[in-house]
């Protein structure tokens, strides 16, 4: 029987395949390219990730899953059925298929149903939700129990999940529609109004992930490519890292600010735990170089990178639903 755990992410979709040793079996972009008024799919994931940008005035890019809700649920069925055809789950083994999905933390009713449906229409029967806190508090490698909560901070591309976690529920937590989509688009307007070129997201996603830091001292640069805000003609500017700096930091602020309001909800004894434990950080946006630090210095408190920031959350997953007494203890369906 296939196992699988599925972090379906606002800009990332990842899978893992737990019934075999095959670990992480997708990583694909969120996306779906649709053409004409009736929306007619052209192309999914990665496919669709490379039009972006490139396409003629009838075809668009459309994320089906925002911010953690699904905000398209044809589209998001469709890419999901796709995705699950890509790892090899033929149509016939689908009913028979235990699914986990990972939730963002406090997660409606709504958004719960939703998730349902979608499960529904890709026809998966045996489908169970775990909030995002507590598979990166499973995959982080630190011991929690009841009496040893863990504090984890998990930013991804359209959600922020931030809590203290036990193994008798989440004791102070919060998500936040905050991630490194924003930068992206920070990054955007940010070259426009210093090097007046128009980028696109792809090329702000790049400068990002190529050059970004928060490093007192950083330096670098990279030669982008758009359009002269000036002249509306094809151009190119020499970007430098220290003007992205800005650009990731007002955003790192404001998830401390929450990282800081869930920490000041904490019974003392929790307190001193987490304090003792330190934090746990997670998410892609983990990747940007002395962002972890910043992180560190500003919550004045010890931390922990995962090995693989961005795939904490469905590794979590994957032993999950591998582990009976842990999918019964986390899990809801």
């Amino acid at each position: 029987m296939w196992k699988l755990a599925i972090d379906l992410g606002s800009s990332m979709t990842k899978i893992y395949r737990a019934d075999t040793s095959s670990g992480i079996v997708l990583v694909e972009p969120s996306c779906v390219a649709v053409a004409g008024e009736e929306k007619e799919i052209r192309a999914i994931g990665k496919d669709a990730k490379n039009l972006i940008g490139k396409t003629a005035e009838c075809t668009s890019i459309v994320y089906p899953v925002y911010e953690g809700e699904i905000v398209s649920l044809r589209l998001a069925s469709a890419m999901l059925k796709e995705f699950l055809s890509r790892v090899g789950v033929k149509s016939s083994a689908l009913k028979r298929a235990q699914i986990l999905f990972s939730m963002p933390c406090g997660a409606s009713e709504r958004t719960q149903e939703n998730y349902r449906l979608l499960a529904e229409e890709c026809g998966l029967k045996k489908v169970y939700f775990v909030e995002t806190p507590y598979l990166t508090a499973v995959a982080s490698g630190g011991a929690f129990s009841e009496s040893d909560p863990v504090f984890c901070l998990d930013i991804g591309g359209g959600v922020t999940n931030i809590a203290v976690v036990s193994t008798d529920g989440i004791i102070a937590g919060v998500s936040m529609n905050i991630g490194g989509n924003n930068m992206d688009a920070n990054i955007q307007n940010k070259v426009a109004r210093v090097n007046g070129l128009r980028i696109g997201a792809l090329t702000a996603e790049r400068l990002k992930n190529e050059i970004g830091s928060l490093s007192p001292a950083v330096r670098g640069t990279m030669v982008a490519e758009g359009s002269s805000v000036e002249s509306c003609r094809p151009s190119a500017v020499s970007v430098q890292a220290s003007d992205l700096t800005d650009c990731i930091r007002v955003y790192a602020d404001k998830i401390l600010e929450y990282a800081s309001m869930v920490l000041k909800k904490l019974p003392a004894e929790v307190a001193a735990t987490v304090n003792r434990n330190g934090a746990y950080l997670s998410g892609g946006v983990m990747k940007i170089p002395y962002l972890a630090q910043y992180i560190g210095a500003r919550l004045e408190m010890r931390y922990q990178v995962s090995e693989e920031p961005q795939y904490t959350a469905v590794l979590g997953g994957g032993a999950i639903v591998r582990d009976k007494d842990m999918l019964s203890a986390f899990a809801k369906s």
